[in-house]
């Protein structure tokens, strides 16, 4: 008999674990598919939020991988879209992104009225998943015409939200209270209290700045709950309770210290029979990364407890949730790691005061992040034109992985204390299940339908004009290169080119020698992009400073002496000659070794690579098993005979660039050569040289192209008006008067986006001395190893 019963209890024990095991194991699969690409953040740093017609929006951009929580290198391209306070597009922008960061300006157009507006930033990767990532930033604008203001919202909003989703009958809880005005802002109450179907208070609680608190509750079976809210206008709101579920199980969170935290799983008599034989697991995961952590109630046990060393979470934000032994989902909270990720501090201080300027340096405290890309904004003291309510810390950290709105969310991150972090803590408790919804991660892995951009491709058009098989079409750059583009059926195809604003391509269809002026059309391919916002939000109405004048006249702030100069500087560099001689990309110690490309070579020798095999190189242009090369160059030895692993490589350049791998010139025609250097014993190239050294210069002109033909007779010029926005460098506006409340209030001071601290973590600037006694730094930053940087400093000048 004891055997038997023995056997009952192997059999039973067997399959529960075979069961979590497959629970764990789908899980484990649809988790690590879901995240397999990876996500990136953008954060977008301008120099105010408040901005006065003809002004600039001067802003950096930092684009982030999550995942490696580093730069996100891939990005190229960056489309940022102004929105008008109804969410309805007004002009997109696109910016060229490198190593994660870009940088640029927005000239702040006279059409707008006074108003609120939004700037979206994204890519078309972000485009691959359903969760959006697009980083959202409000700014305000100020036209003649005056700012509206908003007026108090009385509309409330209440909700009550269980710690980790689920409210169980007859279990001990914390229950989460939100409260919001009709704009989504917090609302502090003065005081709420629960109250059973028997008139009996059974709670109070009371609300933040934010609308959020909390209290203990224990619903029992068969009761009825209530809640009133008194506010501050007298205002008193009831609300009914939602009935707990008969069965479930409590996932509870608890901070113990610095180093550890609690999870409590709870549950009652009703459940009590399923939870027995029920091996429970936590998944502490995040954008990925995940810890299992399993769980399981003791033997007519209705509570389980465990405590945890914070070195399981992941820096930063952490999604705990909880899966029964099916592998399904039951109960989910999200918890935040403050561990190691603001050590970097930074001081700044004036070095000289000098006739009309003050040098500022820049000092990072902490020596293990001393090398960082930093952007600041120099305002003066009393500025109330910087109301940024995001910083790079929560664009990072906290947004990506909550659902709707969070109000300020940057104060979590500044000048951190316990009660800041206990506030954030009730942040994350009221927000219940995370911004991934496990029914889309078990539905399976996003689709990569949408590449990242490298350029914007050009399709063109040539209009009015037969065009032959013999019939070239050459494109000049601003950069003096040229090149033959492929025509068919009057269409040919620039690929990832990054045109900016005001460029100049210059178009000449050759037959032979005749030159032809075509007509040309270009559409621009881009990513497409949303014409009006899925979510938008008014401002908090909060009271207005005493001394806030709503009469400032906002068009005499700026000089009227084209103080904001518009005009870009167009230099006009005259046109490169083709002869060698004349090629000053060509070093001058090479130019009487170079052979210039003549029609006999072209007809000879079609491609650049027989020239290079006539010249006793051995040259395969095609791919082979075991390689990714599709050019293949070495040079002929008497070794080399033997094996061709004994063959040299020689070292190419093109256009004084020297190529890691050959497939630049994998069929690349002659007649787009103008001159070349084969030296077969590699002088002057040292080791390398062994194999011998190749210099290429492609053709920037047709050969046998003359002054003659540079006539507008046989030239399009294309200008783009849409493109790429170009660097400028920030000027100072030229102010009325810099001791006036208006400069106070709205005007700027300087703006440095791209400041590089060395490797003592210093770095130095100029600004414009504007004889202010108090100036604040607005400072946002990212490493290449990830770490960021945010700050707010002021500086008292005497």
């Amino acid at each position: 008999m004891h055997r038997f019963l023995l056997l009952i209890v192997l059999f039973v024990s067997s399959n529960v674990v075979a069961q979590n095991d497959v629970g764990h194991k789908l899980v484990k699969d649809k988790f690590l598919n879901y995240f397999e690409l990876p996500r990136e953040s953008v954060f977008l740093h301008t120099n105010k939020t408040m901005y006065i017609v003809n002004e600039e929006v001067w802003l950096k951009g930092y684009v982030y991988n999550r995942h490696l929580q580093k730069p996100f290198h891939q990005t190229t391209t960056v489309h940022v879209g102004l929105f008008n306070a109804k969410g309805e597009n007004f002009k997109n922008y696109h910016f060229k992104a490198k190593d994660g960061y870009f940088k640029g300006n927005i000239v702040v157009d006279s059409m707008l009225v006074s108003g609120e507006y939004y700037l979206r930033s994204s890519t078309n990767w972000m485009k691959n998943f359903k969760e959006d990532d697009s980083h959202i930033q409000k700014i305000t604008i100020l036209n003649e015409k005056p700012l509206k203001k908003e007026s108090a919202v009385r509309d409330y909003d209440i909700q009550f939200l269980p710690e980790g989703g689920n409210l169980i009958e007859g279990t001990p809880s914390i229950m989460g209270v939100k409260v919001t005005d009709g704009n989504g802002y917090g609302v502090r109450i003065i005081e709420g209290s629960v109250f059973d179907d028997d008139n009996a208070q059974v709670a109070r609680f009371y609300t933040s700045i934010f609308g959020l608190g909390k209290f203990n509750f224990i619903p029992k079976v068969g009761k009825n709950y209530i809640a009133k809210l008194e506010f501050s206008d007298g205002n008193v709101q009831t609300v009914t309770l939602q009935k707990p579920m008969k069965k479930g199980v409590a996932l509870g969170v608890k901070h113990i210290d610095d180093d550890r935290f609690i999870i409590t799983l709870t549950t009652n008599e009703t459940t009590k029979e399923i939870t027995d034989n029920q091996q429970f697991y936590l998944l502490v995961h995040r954008d990925g990364h995940a810890n299992r952590i399993p769980l399981a109630f003791p033997k007519n046990s209705l509570f389980v407890s465990k405590v945890l060393n914070k070195e399981v979470l992941n820096k930063g934000m952490n999604i705990l949730t909880l899966f029964n032994s099916d592998g399904k989902p039951i109960a989910e909270r999200l918890i935040f790691n403050y561990a190691d990720l603001f050590d970097a501090k930074l001081e700044v201080s004036k070095l000289a005061l000098e006739t009309d300027s003050l040098k500022i340096q820049v000092k990072l405290l902490d020596t293990d992040v001393v090398q960082q890309n930093l952007s600041v904004s120099v305002l003066p003291g009393n500025t109330i034109s910087h109301n940024q309510k995001n910083s790079i810390y929560s664009t990072f950290y906290l947004k990506p992985y909550i659902k709707g709105f969070i109000e300020n969310p940057k104060y979590y991150f500044e000048d951190i204390t316990t009660k800041k972090q206990n506030e954030l803590d009730l942040l994350l408790m009221t927000q219940g299940w995370s911004r991934y919804d496990w029914n889309d991660i078990f539905r399976g892995p996003p689709n990569q339908f949408y590449e990242f951009e490298n350029g914007i491709d050009l399709e063109g058009t040539l209009y009015g004009q037969e065009v032959s098989s013999n019939d070239k079409l050459l494109v000049s750059y601003p950069d003096n290169r040229s090149r033959y583009l492929d025509i068919l059926d009057n269409k040919f195809l620039i690929p990832k080119y990054f045109p900016e604003k005001g460029d100049m391509l210059e178009f000449t269809l050759i037959n032979n020698k005749t030159l032809r002026k075509p007509t040309v059309g270009i559409n621009m391919v881009t990513a497409e992009l949303p014409e009006k916002l899925d979510q938008i939000w008014n401002e908090k109405v909060i009271p207005k400073p005493e001394d806030f004048n709503e009469n400032i006249k906002m068009s005499g702030l700026i000089s009227d002496d084209n103080t904001i100069n518009l005009n870009e500087v167009t230099v006009v560099e005259e046109r490169m000659k083709t002869t060698v001689e004349n090629n000053v990309f060509i070093p001058k110690y090479l130019k009487d070794k170079m052979t210039e490309v003549t029609e006999d070579i072209e007809v000879n020798f079609p491609l650049v690579s027989d020239i290079i095999r006539s010249r006793g190189y051995y040259v395969r242009e095609e791919l082979s098993f075991g390689s990714t090369d599709r050019v293949i160059i070495r040079i002929r030895t008497v070794q080399s005979f033997e094996s061709k692993r004994a063959m040299p490589v020689p070292a190419i350049y093109l256009n004084n660039v020297r190529l890691n791998t050959f497939d630049l010139l994998y069929r690349m025609p002659t007649n787009e050569v103008e001159s070349f250097l084969i030296d077969k014993t590699g002088a002057g190239e040292g080791v390398r040289g062994s194999g011998g050294v190749i210099r290429i210069y492609t053709r920037r002109l047709p050969r046998g192209y003359t002054d003659q033909g540079s006539s507008d007779n046989t030239i399009f010029k294309y200008e783009f008006k849409e493109g790429f926005e170009k660097v400028k460098k920030f000027y100072t506006p030229k102010y009325t008067s810099y001791f006036s409340n208006e400069f106070e209030n709205f005007g700027t001071i300087h703006w440095v986006p791209e400041l590089i601290t060395n490797e003592n973590g210093i770095a130095t600037f100029k600004i414009l001395n504007t004889f202010q006694s108090n100036v604040t730094f607005f400072i946002e930053g990212m490493g290449a190893k990830g770490q960021l940087i945010s700050a707010e400093r002021n500086l008292i000048i005497e």
